[in-house]
């Protein structure tokens, strides 16, 4: 899972600099409103994911480390 965490994070920076790119190409008069809206959209949407998962492992680290903690009691 953290691979997955790892890849989602990532690509959310590629996606983001696609926005950046589009919004960057107003200065040479070729502006993409396509490469920004799909950059913010989906660079957010996989952030978000990165962030779902990553909660639900942390979640799941800890009931192993009381499950561990419990037997050796």
């Amino acid at each position: 899972m953290r691979f997955i965490v790892l890849l989602l994070s990532m690509g959310s920076v590629v996606l983001y600099g696609y926005a950046l790119a589009g919004l960057g190409g107003y200065f040479f008069g070729r502006g993409r409103p396509d490469y920004i809206i799909l950059g913010l959209g989906a660079g957010t949407l996989s952030a978000a994911a990165s962030l779902f998962l990553w909660r639900k492992f942390l979640i799941l680290l800890e009931k192993e480390a009381e499950k561990d903690s419990g037997e050796n009691v």
